[in-house]
């Protein structure tokens, strides 16, 4: 957001600094900035002494809170719900009393216990003189109706209906509409004037009493013959004012109010006279055109017949000219009018009734199957379909052969969405049928690949699970039928993309399968080998939603699991241990699954990686196990003199030191004694080995970070010499240093600045210590995110294949500079490894910008990184690019 304060309709500072922050914030440390920010504002809203400017500026900042999250993240602001309640109450303008309403709107659920609290300060606003408190109230009550507040504001919103101001008399007619559905009773008062609103001179109060008046015919409380009446004079009245496009909103809310009850053979000539007035004006008239289309579709032919012969002209007839327009908005409008009148009228088909469209126009139709729109294809299909259904099958056959041109020429991408949009039409409200041809349909596509080898389509996935969520119950039950009988059965293969969409439907509508738990995860186990890593994945994690319903795990899927976890991945491994170790403890699962919002397969996830995630942060508390940027290796026990490994360090694991006083000096004879019981002098007893084969022990390293020059040491520095492998080597060797090439400091800011946490070695080529870790770690932070801050015009970002630990064993090289490192749950930008790379002359705690670069790091699960940088010598910059591609 490059815009000042005073130009960003921020509501106060505070909310400008924190929609600045979350611009550059990852998802996750948003997520935590959020949750901080709510705590933050829940203290604040403890004080005595608070103002209601700072009571709607925390309302805000909360509202905004509560709508930035990530998805699977819950934030729970009702603790300001008294807050709100009272700025409502108590607010001196409107603008104070909107916040408290919208908050309380937005937050506060129907049936909450505080809406109580609401309804005098609904009331008083309602009697209020102004008319934007009273507009104010009467949104309150449109947004959030509640069967609470009805006796107290009934008779008010009865006298409201003749109010003097516009505004309040429509929002008077929608707020009763609105509590309507929390009580019908409310609608027998209302009748009588709100016929009377239907003769109102302001069309903004006309529509909401028209939608008003079809709740009172849905109710029983109008007369439908008397309702019929007066909206066949209402329409002839306006349209004998013939108003511009641009004002013919009411005109066509007329026309659908009509088309809802039985338009007579005269308003179906009204709406043919429509239609011949407004197909003259253009674009700007399309809407009013479509509206009555759209209500002759519900009219009879014999009505529709006898409207055209009264007229002289017929419907189709006087739109003829759209056909030819190149504007899909025109050509649309057209194939829908085809579609809504019945065929006997235009196509040709009725030995009584001449076709309507000459040769030309037939073909131009049929090329709209090919349009680059969607939605003028799937109109063409219904408008064809309805006409005869074989053209249709037709078509469908062709293309799944791929004989026609267009298959041809375009992938499979195009190729599935035009079987997918013909199937949406031939198989109607079948379910079974809808099913049996999806699968026919990836057969076609895929091909004769192997399964491992076949991507999941991604149009499929989205079209089936889609329908399933808006289809009827019965089409969803015949749908899901014949799809997860496909689990068990071993008649057909079960290709990637249809796997994908079995593990969501699994997920979210297992209580609708007629195969036993069981026996479906035996089936998802037989299959699980066939299939590449990412379907794997899916299929481990419905497997372990299906085991939570079953009562015993079968042994042949535990085997599965056990061999894709000893062939598998990494991530798929993590998969595999997630499924052998919660299946068995059904008490955790049952915990994880009722942490999901839904029952879908994306919340399951989130709520798995969520569960995770506090089992590793539970486990793990040693700030070297959860360093990323360092990782101690040891070499191979079964040699006693393993060579050395490029980009690994050469001594064995040991337990940390025990603690020594800082104070504590060695003099410069001190020794001790090896296992076989000789003696070697620190530095110098082992001047006569190879460097590259020595092996530092606890006892060397708990001796070292006694000495004096190194107590003050901020960081783990390491001395070593380049070889052809770039090995990192540590060394005691007192030789001189002029033929080594020093590497740069690499400092590592630990976890916790305490001394069991904190190691120190020396190193020949370092002759001057560094500033101490605790002034490091209390300016690193924000130092770091100043930096980050001030470069931000100099940013770059890209993809690493090779691991952080890499990345940070290539910097050195070549770059002669310092690099300081701070660990990734060390804010700013929690999660990622912040890296400063400043000159080796830059002695300062917080870098100049010129020569330094800052760097983030996200590690990935497949040994890979993501990286940020931001660097304002270009030069610099090419070069950590480089290093870093």
């Amino acid at each position: 957001m490059d815009v000042p304060f005073s130009e960003s309709g921020a509501m106060s500072r505070a909310h400008y600094a924190l929609v600045r922050k979350m611009e550059s914030a990852t998802p996750q440390v948003a997520d935590q900035i959020l949750l901080a920010e709510v705590q933050s504002i829940r203290h604040q809203l403890t004080r005595s002494a608070l103002t209601l400017r700072q009571c709607k500026e925390s309302l805000t900042i909360l509202l905004y809170c509560s709508m930035s999250v990530n998805p699977g993240t819950h934030v729970d602001v009702q603790f300001a719900l008294p807050h709100a309640i009272n700025l409502a109450e108590a607010g001196q303008t409107v603008q104070d009393k909107r916040m408290g309403y919208l908050f309380c709107a937005e937050v506060m659920s129907p049936e909450h216990e505080l809406q109580l609290m609401l309804v005098n300060s609904i009331r008083k606003d309602l009697d209020s003189p102004g008319i934007p408190r009273i507009c104010l109230a009467l949104d309150t009550l449109i947004q959030s109706p509640s069967k609470d507040v009805i006796p107290a504001v009934q008779s008010r919103l009865h006298d409201l209906l003749s109010h003097n101001s516009v505004h309040v008399r429509r929002r008077a007619l929608l707020a009763i509409r609105k509590l309507s559905e929390q009580e019908p009773g409310i609608l027998g008062d209302v009748a009588s004037k709100t016929r009377k609103r239907l003769s109102d001179l302001e069309p903004d109060v006309v529509i909401p009493a028209l939608d008003l008046c079809e709740t009172l015919l849905q109710s029983g409380a109008l007369s439908g013959d008397k309702f019929c009446n007066v909206l066949s004079t209402m329409l002839d009245q306006t349209w004998s004012l013939r108003p511009s496009p641009s004002h013919s909103r009411l005109l066509g809310r007329l026309v659908q109010a009509v088309s809802k009850a039985t338009p007579s053979v005269h308003n179906v000539q009204t709406f043919l006279e429509i239609v011949r007035h407004y197909i003259q004006r253009g674009p700007t008239a399309y809407a009013i055109v479509y509206q009555c289309f759209s209500a002759v579709s519900t009219c009879p032919v014999e009505t529709l017949q006898e409207a055209q012969s009264s007229v002289g002209t017929f419907f189709i007839q006087e739109i003829r000219g759209l056909l030819g327009t190149q504007d899909p908005n025109g050509l649309y409008l057209f194939i829908y009018a085809l579609s809504s009148v019945d065929p006997k009228l235009w196509a040709g088909t009725s030995p009584d009734i001449p076709a309507v469209l000459e040769g030309w126009e037939v073909e131009r139709v049929m090329t709209l199957l090919d349009s680059e729109d969607k939605l003028i294809r799937k109109q063409t299909l219904r408008t064809l379909w309805r006409v005869d259904e074989a053209i249709v099958e037709s078509y469908y056959s062709r293309t799944l052969q791929r004989e026609l041109p267009m298959t041809s020429e375009h992938g499979s991408d195009k190729l599935l969405s035009c079987l997918l949009e013909i199937l949406d039409i031939i198989t109607g409200d079948d379910g079974e049928s809808y099913a049996h041809h999806f699968m026919n349909v990836l057969e076609r596509i895929d091909g004769d690949e192997p399964l491992n080898r076949r991507p999941v389509l991604q149009g499929a996935v989205e079209n089936l699970l889609e329908r399933m969520h808006t289809e009827c119950s019965s089409w969803r039950s015949g749908c899901i039928g014949v799809l997860f009988a496909t689990v068990v059965g071993q008649d057909r293969q079960v290709s990637p993309t249809l796997m994908v969409v079995l593990a969501a439907l699994l997920c979210e509508y297992l209580s609708l399968s007629p195969i036993s738990p069981t026996e479906i995860l035996r089936g998802l186990a037989s299959k699980l080998s066939a299939y590449s890593a990412s379907v794997q994945d899916a299929c481990l994690i419905t497997m372990l939603r299906v085991s939570l319903a079953c009562d015993d795990i079968p042994a042949e899927a535990l085997e599965a699991v056990r061999d894709r976890h000893s062939h598998g991945g990494r991530h798929v491994k993590r998969r595999c241990d997630q499924f052998l170790s919660l299946s068995q403890h059904k008490d955790e699962l049952k915990r994880i699954v009722s942490a999901t919002p839904s029952s879908s397969l994306p919340d399951f996830v989130i709520a798995l990686e969520n569960y995770g995630a506090e089992q590793q942060r539970s486990a793990s508390r040693s700030p070297l196990s959860s360093s990323p940027s360092l990782k101690l290796h040891s070499p191979d026990i079964s040699s006693p003199r393993a060579s050395p490994t490029p980009n690994k360090l050469r001594y064995a694991a040991y337990e940390p030191p025990k603690l020594t006083h800082r104070l504590r000096r060695l003099s410069s004879d001190s020794s001790r004694h090896s296992d076989d019981g000789s003696a070697r002098s620190v530095g110098h007893g082992r001047a006569y080995e190879d460097p590259m084969t020595v092996t530092v022990t606890a006892g060397d390293l708990t001796l070292a970070a006694q000495t004096s020059d190194l107590r003050s040491i901020s960081s783990v520095c390491f001395g070593a010499y380049l070889s052809s492998s770039w090995s990192l080597t540590l060394s005691y060797q007192s030789s001189p240093r002029s033929h080594l090439s020093p590497l740069p400091i690499v400092q590592i800011l630990d976890e916790e600045p305490s001394a069991n946490d904190l190691i120190a070695l020396d190193s020949p080529f370092i002759s001057e210590p560094t500033p101490s870790i605790a002034s490091t770690l209390s300016v690193t932070e924000h130092d770091f995110e100043a930096t980050w801050n001030d470069l931000e015009s100099f940013t770059s970002r890209g993809w690493c294949e090779a691991s952080m630990d890499t990345v940070l064993r290539r910097l050195p090289q070549g770059l002669q500079r310092h690099l300081r490192v701070t660990e990734r749950d060390r804010p700013p930008f929690e999660g990622d490894l912040k890296i400063v790379i400043c000159p080796d002359n830059d002695t300062a705690t917080i870098p100049s910008k010129q020569g330094s670069a800052v760097i983030r790091l996200k590690e990935s699960d497949d040994d890979s990184c993501l990286w940020w940088l931001r660097c304002e010598d270009q030069e610099l910059r090419n070069i950590i690019k480089a290093t870093l591609r």
